[in-house]
């Protein structure tokens, strides 16, 4: 009995934008996948989650080693701080402004795009 030749892949073209390329590009390295693996699993339903930033985890263990100490004044400024430190970092790092968004509609990606992640 003669084995089965595996046919190679074949490849799938279409045509987008710079601006939407860059927004696949940045999407599916936050995803830790390459572009042609994250549209294949969005194609074919599958929603790939994004991998949390290394500041995420770094922050977690500082949380962490906070709460387990006894509560006192100090430690409750301590977590303050943290809590801090995520949001400049992880939360209002990523808001891009509106000239930021402008100039992207500018470059000929007008339609409205869904958010990157989340629910």
């Amino acid at each position: 009995m003669e084995k089965e030749k595996k046919k190679p892949p074949t490849g799938i073209f279409f045509p987008c934008t710079e601006a939407q390329k860059r927004k696949i590009k940045s999407i599916a390295a936050k995803c830790g996948l390459g572009q042609g693996e994250y549209i294949l699993k969005r194609a074919l339903g599958y929603e790939p989650k994004t991998v949390p930033p290394d500041a995420f985890f770094v922050f977690h263990e500082k949380l962490c080693e906070i709460l387990d100490s006894p509560p006192t004044p100090d430690l409750e400024k301590a977590a303050l701080r943290v809590f801090d430190e995520i949001y400049a970092q992880l939360i209002d790092n990523r808001k891009q402004t509106t000239e930021e968004i402008v100039a992207g509609m500018k470059e000929g990606d007008a339609t409205w795009q869904p958010s990157d992640s989340g629910p």
